[in-house]
């Protein structure tokens, strides 16, 4: 018989829990309802807000951020020959209220083969940035004038040769928590996020788009707001747009190298987390919810042609929504980047700035 020790953090106590049980089923449910009476004991909000993934063709000098030991010589490599290896810059951006103040120094990402679906490497990304930034709201809202943001901008170089197929990258953290009104609270779901770089002779000097301007994450009920998702691509490619169904950084397959037994539903703090090769199973919404109409019976529309989303919010809550730029070339489907958010549809004034 085990014993797991726990921890639940509140704005008012702590509560250690010793549990000795068998069942992960037990002991998840024991883990819900205590934070259940956590959330009634104090303001406990997600700091964790979002995040988007990018890659954009590196043309600076040869960098060593992927140590050959990490990697597969038939796959990666650091030659300078620009016939042998491509060099790109990943960069992951994570989304934060501006109370959040203790930032992970590096990201784990592992690179795979596309088409065989074989890990190639593992490495970390270094944090390079960490700034706020304030804004006004677009919209006429009595509770908040203003939104405030901290961004933690994360990034490697790496060097990939010429594969059929690409590669795929991912990363991945956990969890979401309670406060989600639009996901089903009694999973365990966190979220895993795919950047893949395409190779091929027209198609390997390619950079993702880049999203350029941050996400909106505040409004009022019953005003209708515009939603800025707009990106650019270096390249000149056609850009769509689409809502897209996140992932959780459970595997399909269930291969079980990216399962944590010190991650539960509804934890305050993000984790990251090394969550191996796709495919990844979907997030799961709560009833009434989906990807599609992450906001319910609000009214909410996006224009594929330029990213941009109206909505007039119905109900006061917190929605996760995902977003997905995906770009072409000669009507052929490069890469797509992601954007996943959470959203508050505020229902009470709410100070985001830090005094």
């Amino acid at each position: 018989m085990q014993n797991d020790i726990h921890t639940i953090h509140s704005n008012n106590f702590n509560i250690h829990l010793t549990m000795k049980t068998k069942t992960p089923l037990i002991r998840r449910f024991l883990l819900i309802g205590i934070f259940l009476i956590s959330l009634n004991q104090g303001n406990v909000f997600a700091q964790f807000i979002g995040a988007d993934f990018n890659y954009k063709l590196d043309k600076t000098e040869k960098n060593d951020s992927l140590p050959m030991s990490m990697t597969n010589p038939g796959t990666l490599s650091f030659s300078s020959d620009p016939t042998l290896a491509v060099k790109y810059k990943v960069t992951l951006k994570l989304y934060f209220n501006c109370f959040h103040e203790d930032f992970h120094k590096q990201q784990p990402i592992t690179i795979h083969e596309s088409m065989a679906n074989v890990q190639t490497a593992e490495l970390n990304m270094d944090l390079d940035s960490v700034y706020s930034s304030t804004e006004y709201l677009n919209v006429s809202c009595e509770m908040a004038q203003e939104q405030c943001l901290k961004i933690a901008t994360y990034s490697a170089s790496v060097e990939l040769k010429n594969l059929a197929g690409g590669y795929n990258i991912t990363w991945g953290t956990g969890c979401w928590d309670f406060s989600v009104t639009n996901l089903d609270n009694l999973e365990m779901q966190g979220l895993a996020m795919v950047l893949h770089i395409p190779f091929s002779d027209d198609q390997k000097v390619n950079s993702s788009p880049i999203f350029t301007s941050l996400p909106q994450v505040l409004t009022c009920p019953q005003k209708i707001m515009n939603i800025n998702s707009s990106a650019m691509d270096q390249d000149g490619d056609k850009l769509t747009y689409q809502l897209i169904h996140p992932f959780t950084y459970e595997q399909v397959n269930n291969l079980g190298n990216n399962k944590h037994d010190d991650i539960f539903p509804g934890q305050e703090s993000y984790k990251p987390l090394i969550v191996g090769r796709p495919p990844f199973k979907q997030l799961k919404y709560a009833l009434g919810y989906g990807f599609n109409n992450p906001f319910g019976k609000s009214a909410f529309s996006i224009d594929k042609e330029t990213g941009s989303m109206n909505l007039e919010a119905a109900e006061a809550g917190k929605y996760l929504v995902g977003i997905g730029v995906s770009e072409y070339r000669n009507d052929i489907q490069l890469s797509q980047t992601q954007r996943i958010f959470l959203l508050e549809v505020l229902s009470e004034p709410k100070l985001m700035v830090q005094k």
